[in-house]
C-alpha cells in the first residue's frame, strides 16, 4: 500500500532544491531517520493474535525465557547506566559509534518532562544480572522502540525475545495502533552484517515499511558533495 500525496511530497522537496540522502551506506540505515522500517500493527488485535504472528522461533525463544526464569522490569531513570553499559557492548558488536550517556539523559529528562510515559526503559534480567535493555517511546497511538543493546552473555535463555514481548504486551495496553521497531536494512545480502537483526524484527510478524527518510537542504552545494563523498569512503 503507497499513501495517497507521498510521490507527489518528494517531487516538491526535489524542485525546491532538497536532496534525499542515501538510505545509509553499507548499513542500509539513515543517520537519524531510517527510510526503512518494520512495524507491528496492533489495533484491533488481541495479545492471543499478536503472538500468532510470531514465527516458530519467536514463540519458541518467548517460551525459553519464562521458563528460564527471564524478568522484565519497567526500569527508571537511575538505571541508565546499567542500560548504557550494555549498549556500549552492543555497539562494539554491531560496528556502530554509540552515542553518549548524557545524550540519553538528556532525552530522559526532556521527554518525561513532557509526559511521564513519553519515554520508558526495560531491563531484562537473569539470577541477578542485567542481559538486556530497551528504550520505548510513545507518541498518541504510535510507540517505537527507540534503542536496544544486550550482552552476548546468556543468550541462550533469549533475553531479547522477552524484553520486547513485555514492551509489545505495555503497548497493547496503553492502545497503540502499531508498535514500530524503527529501522532495518535496505538488503537481504547473507553477507549482510546486520541480515539478523532483520530476521528478528520480521519474525515478530513485523511488516517493512518505508517512509520518505532524511532529506538535505545542501546551502553549499560543493561542500555537500564533498561531504557525502566523504562520509560514503569511511
Amino acid at each position: 500500500m503507497r499513501e495517497p500525496g507521498a510521490d507527489g511530497v518528494a517531487e516538491r522537496l526535489r524542485r525546491t532544491g532538497w536532496r534525499q540522502t542515501a538510505p545509509g551506506g553499507e548499513d542500509g540505515f539513515a543517520a537519524g531517520q531510517p527510510r526503512y522500517v518494520c512495524q507491528v500493527p496492533l489495533a484491533g488485535r488481541s495479545l492471543e493474535q499478536i503472538q500468532n504472528g510470531f514465527n516458530q522461533q519467536w514463540r519458541r525463544n518467548i517460551k525459553k525465557s519464562e521458563k528460564a526464569g527471564v524478568k522484565v522490569v519497567r526500569a527508571d531513570q537511575e538505571d541508565l547506566p546499567a542500560f548504557y553499559e550494555l549498549y556500549v557492548e552492543t555497539a562494539e558488536r554491531d560496528r556502530f559509534v554509540p552515542r553518549p550517556l548524557a545524550y540519553f539523559q538528556r532525552m530522559w529528562t526532556a521527554l518525561t518532562a513532557e509526559d511521564p510515559d513519553r519515554m520508558r526503559l526495560y531491563l531484562a534480567h537473569h539470577d541477578g544480572e542485567v542481559l538486556a535493555g530497551a528504550t520505548m517511546l510513545t507518541v498518541g497511538e504510535h510507540v517505537w522502540y527507540s534503542y536496544g543493546a544486550s550482552t552476548s552473555r546468556r543468550r541462550e535463555v533469549q533475553p531479547n525475545n522477552a524484553l520486547q514481548w513485555r514492551m509489545m504486551c505495555d503497548a497493547h495496553e496503553l492502545g497503540a495502533a502499531v508498535y514500530d521497531f524503527r529501522g532495518i536494512t535496505d538488503t537481504l545480502d547473507e553477507d549482510d552484517h546486520l541480515l539478523g537483526l532483520l530476521r528478528f524484527k520480521v519474525g515478530a510478524g513485523g511488516e517493512a515499511v518505508e517512509y520518505l527518510g532524511e532529506w538535505d537542504y545542501p546551502l553549499n552545494k560543493l561542500l555537500h558533495k564533498a561531504l557525502g563523498l566523504y562520509l560514503a569512503r569511511r
